[in-house]
């Protein structure tokens, strides 16, 4: 199925190619299976590809590029590894605490079909990479959560506040205004100037898509990272101290699309789903993992050491064009 020097191993989550052949064309053999790499994420979501070799950011991006039409190099809420366009350094999150669930860039305009995670270091202890299906996210929901999520959306706000969050100059990367408020605009995403200078974005978004390779509904989006429920009860004081009830005015927060609250019992109740639904695994150096992010959800485990992960991702999809700009299915 994937030629003499690869071997298919299917037996934990996500399956493994490894490569047997020390002399195998790695980015040639890329392009030759990619379509068989795609079937298999369709099924899967994920496909880890191991002894591949991959010990830096070029022959990282050489490998990502050839499993994709076109990588993406204008992503602002990641910074770009050293001396490469179109691969990113990791979250630059606390080593102790988890990164929630997420599908990449879920709640804006646009996002990427396709993530590439590459282990530079795995860490000492910890660490892991939990994934969660969103097709059976979203099979398991409660029907009338379901109808809510299906009808209304989410509506997600945004406050570009450095210190806080990346400034809004390096997630447009402008620091032109106009430019901005045109490019928002044309993204149907709603942009205010605040008095102190800082930007705030209020956008709709669909909570469920149908994925446009299998046509199966799929739970998709970025709750836990903006909603206030989620964030450490000593940072969501602190949140409170600085913006007091208003939490429009966090970083990040969400409601349902008509603006109505979800309340904190349904985002636990959710992630106490999630956590029943991941599967993780442990990374060893070199490991490149390939994630349909329109299918899966992933998050990130706490960890011990030095851990360095970097990212490349590709083959953007327009909620526009996947939608037809409505937020329901």
């Amino acid at each position: 199925m994937f030629g003499p020097g690869v071997y298919f191993d299917d037996r934990s989550y996500p399956p493994t190619l490894r490569r047997l052949l020390p002399d195998l064309d790695t980015e040639a053999w890329a392009a030759e299976y990619r379509p068989a790499i795609d079937e298999l994420l369709h099924v899967h979501g994920g496909v880890v590809l191991r002894d591949f070799r991959i010990d830096n950011a070029d022959a990282f991006e050489a490998l990502a590029a050839s499993l994709v039409s076109k990588l993406y190099g204008d992503y602002g809420d990641l910074p770009h590894e050293k001396d490469a366009d179109r691969v990113y350094k990791s979250t630059p999150y606390p080593a102790q605490q988890s990164i929630l669930f997420h599908h990449e860039s879920s709640h804006m305009p646009q996002w990427p079909s396709r993530q590439f995670f590459c282990c530079m270091q795995p860490s000492s202890a910890g660490g892991a990479t939990p994934m969660v299906d969103g097709r059976k996210v979203w099979a398991a929901l409660p029907d009338e959560l379901r109808t809510r999520f299906e009808e209304l959306g989410i509506r997600y706000v945004r406050n570009f506040i450095p210190g806080l969050d990346v400034g809004w100059e390096q997630m447009f990367g402008t620091t032109d205004r106009d430019e901005v408020e045109e490019r928002c605009r044309a993204q149907n995403v709603e942009c205010e100037w605040q008095p102190d200078g800082t930007l705030r974005t209020l956008q709709l978004a669909p909570a469920v898509i149908r994925h446009p390779g299998t046509g199966e509904p799929v739970f998709f989006n970025q709750l836990f990272l903006h909603h206030t429920a989620c964030l450490d009860p000593m940072v969501r004081e602190m949140m409170q101290s600085l913006f007091g009830d208003d939490e429009t005015a966090y970083p990040r927060s969400a409601s349902f699309g008509d603006g109505s609250v979800i309340d904190d019992a349904t985002v636990g109740e959710l992630r106490d789903l999630y956590d029943s639904l991941a599967q993780r695994f442990a990374w060893e150096q070199g490991d490149v993992a390939v994630v349909d992010n329109m299918l899966v959800a992933h998050g990130r485990d706490p960890f011990e050491g030095d851990r360095k992960i970097i990212v490349a991702m590709g083959d953007m999809v327009s909620r526009a064009a996947l939608t037809g700009g409505a937020v329901t299915r």
